[in-house]
This record gives C-alpha cells, structure tokens and sequence, in this order.
C-alpha cells in the first residue's frame, strides 16, 4: 500500500467514525466557523466542487476522477490551505466531510483551511449529466434557508438554456423562486448561464435574462464561461463577474493565460469560480501549482505552498 493509498484510507476512517459517531458535529462545526470579511469587495479565488452531484465526474482525463470521494477531498483540502484561495462552491456532503476532515485535522497539527473562507452553497443539482432531463434543472441540494443555517456565505444556481428545449421554463421558474428565497435570506446569488449553443451571441441574450430573474438583482453575482468576445459578455450586464472553467479547462499554463485575459477585459471581473481545472490539472500537475498560478494571476502576488497536514502524515 502507498502513502497516499493509506492517507486515504485514514482520512476515509475518520468521515466514517463521525458519521457514525458523531453525526451532528458538521452542523456544531459551522455554527462555530469564522465568516470571512467584506470578501464581496475582494478579488475572490472560489474553488468549484459540485460536479458529483450532478453526476459529472470526468476530470484532467479520467472518466472516474471526482468518483474517488476522498480523493477529492484531499485534494480540497490541500487547494483551500493555500494562502490567496478564498473559498468553495459546494454541496452540502462534501462541505460537511470538510468541516469533519478540517477539524480532524487541527487536532493533529494541521492549519484550519476553513477559517474566514466564503463558502458557497450549490443548489440546482437535478439536471444530471446526460440525462434527458439534463435542462430541467430543479433545486436539488441546498435551499436558502439551509444555507443560512449552516452559516453559507451565498447560493449559487446553474441556468443552462436552450431556447428549442420545453424544459428551459421549468428551470427559469426554478432559478427564480431560488434568487428570490435568497434575497429573502440576504444570501448573494451567483448565477451560471450557460447557452445551448455555447457562443457569444446567445450568451449576451441568456445574461439579459440571468440578470432580470427573480424580485430584484442585489447582490447578483454571474458566473461565466469564456468566449471569443469576453469583452462583449461584460458588456452586457452590470453585476461583478466569475469566470468558469468549463469541462475542457486545459492544462495551467493555458488556464492561467485565459483568466489573465478575462482579468483583463474589465474590472468587473472580480475572479474565478473554477473546479476540475485546479483540482485535476492536466497531465497530472499537482493542484496547489495550478491554483498558486491563478493566485498570481488573480491576486498578483507569488505564494509558496503550503502542506495541509504535517509531514509526517503524507510519508
């Protein structure tokens, strides 16, 4: 057995033994976490890891990557120890294996990776990778109030349309019963719209439609995908921006040089929202690289790496 094939199956044992154990400390544990502050003025590195529950796990060329449940979460860990990473989007099981594996770990000399971080709470999950309801993307995981009570710091919302697709409407209601409980909670709402086709011209309609659901647009947030004419998507909103990864983000190099561009093209651009592309980076880099690239991208700052757990244990 390897050191990385028994630091999993520690890790494993630990989730385990608390889900049995202690089933209530996920929730103990947020109640207690530190909130990050004034993080909406920021420039904001947001780690994606919702991608399993929407049964897409395909990642740096492995069909089976996310599908290695504590695999991935040790490779979160690791990306959120790192200093300029600000947060994740997230379902509610992976971010409470977090809050147990986090807590695990300060105990045995580790650095609290979950500290001021702003947490981000996915919610339509329903439209399942190639499935032929895929477009009637239904709220699924967390609803507002879930995510005020385990002290989320804003909702975020897939908004996939194709306009010769029925099923487009039953999501826009969906969507918009969502922004609308979030505004409710006083929860930002980001919002991914990704067009059916993916191209610059339909993008610039769905974002005039992303930015007008729900009763009002405060604290609206949109998550983009990148196009040849970026620049054109900014032109069409308002609200500060995210930029994605996509299911094909390319090596680091070339991600690194496409959120440099985006950067570029306004300051509406506020960051990146991005998951298998500094989790899974291509040709098997590490991930701390990939995402110590983007910090100096991002942030414009270098940053050393820094180990999640002591040493000792990844021997």
């Amino acid at each position: 057995m390897t050191a990385r094939s028994k630091l999993h199956a520690a890790l494993q044992s630990v989730l385990l033994r608390s889900r049995l154990d202690t089933p209530n400390l996920p929730r103990e544990l947020a109640r207690s976490r530190r909130q990050p502050p004034a993080w909406q003025s920021q420039r904001l590195i947001l780690v994606a890891a919702d991608h399993p529950a929407r049964r897409a796990l395909a990642a740096g060329g492995d069909p089976w990557a996310m599908g290695h449940r504590v695999d991935l979460l040790w490779r979160l860990a690791e990306v959120l120890s790192q200093p300029g990473v600000d947060g994740i989007l997230t379902t509610p099981d992976l971010y409470e294996d977090l809050l147990v594996l986090n807590d695990w770990g300060i105990r045995v000399g580790a650095e609290d990776f979950l500290a001021g971080k702003v947490i981000v709470g996915s919610m339509n999950r329903s439209g399942l990778d190639g499935a032929v309801f895929e477009l009637d993307d239904r709220v699924t995981a967390y609803t507002a109030k879930s995510m005020r009570t385990m002290g989320l710091n804003g909702g975020k919302l897939l908004l996939r349309l194709d306009p010769n697709h029925p099923a487009g409407v039953l999501t826009l209601q969906a969507v918009a019963r969502a922004v609308a409980k979030l505004d409710r909670w006083n929860l930002p709402a980001f919002i991914e719209p990704i067009s059916v086709p993916l191209d610059t011209a339909n993008m610039i309609r769905l974002i005039g439609v992303a930015t007008g659901l729900g009763p009002s647009s405060i604290q609206r947030w949109l998550k983009l995908p990148w196009v040849d004419d970026f620049q054109r998507l900014l032109e069409a909103t308002t609200c500060p921006v995210l930029l994605l990864g996509g299911a094909s983000p390319g090596g680091e190099e070339e991600l690194a040089q496409r959120t440099a561009r985006a950067m570029a093209a306004g300051e509406q651009v506020r960051g990146v929202m991005m998951g298998r592309g500094i989790l899974y980076p291509a040709e098997g880099a590490s991930p701390v690289q990939a995402v110590r690239k983007l910090v100096t991208v991002v942030k414009e700052r270098t940053e050393e790496m820094v180990r999640w757990l002591p040493l000792s244990f990844t021997r």
